[in-house]
């Protein structure tokens, strides 16, 4: 099924998206910076979350530890330097998940930029729906 699932993701414009390992676990860190980076993947997730256990929807108290994570994601990208990085938004009026909107003046592609992501990426939990499968 998350195999399934990686495939969606490539074909709905997130083409980097990586395959789960044998136990069929994502690479959370992977999975963390192709979030702060592919303005597609939260349109892709909403193609592709059926793919997921329980439709890919995840509990309030997982939605609350994603925006606390990515509230302190955001602070995080600041301190090192990057002064314009966004906080978190809703994805859209129904899916109250987090999204970074990133500016266009902000290459997430960019060195200089995925070093600070992933000076970063420690700020996400476990339980982060946007970084798991669960």
């Amino acid at each position: 099924m998350v195999l399934a699932f990686s495939a969606c993701m490539r074909s709905h414009g997130v083409p980097e998206f990586p395959d789960p390992d044998s136990s069929g676990t994502l690479p959370k860190r992977e999975i963390a910076q192709l979030l702060a980076s592919n303005p597609q993947f939260p349109a892709a997730h909403r193609a592709c979350g059926h793919l997921l256990p329980n439709g890919g929807q995840p509990s309030r108290a997982q939605v609350q530890q994603a925006w606390n994570d990515m509230r302190n994601f955001a602070r995080c990208m600041r301190s090192h330097g990057v002064l314009n990085w966004p906080d978190p938004a809703a994805t859209s009026q129904q899916d109250q998940r987090p999204f970074f909107h990133v500016p266009d003046s902000i290459d997430p592609n960019s060195p200089q930029i995925t070093t600070k992501v992933r000076a970063c990426q420690r700020v996400f939990h476990a339980s982060n729906p946007l970084v798991t499968t669960q």
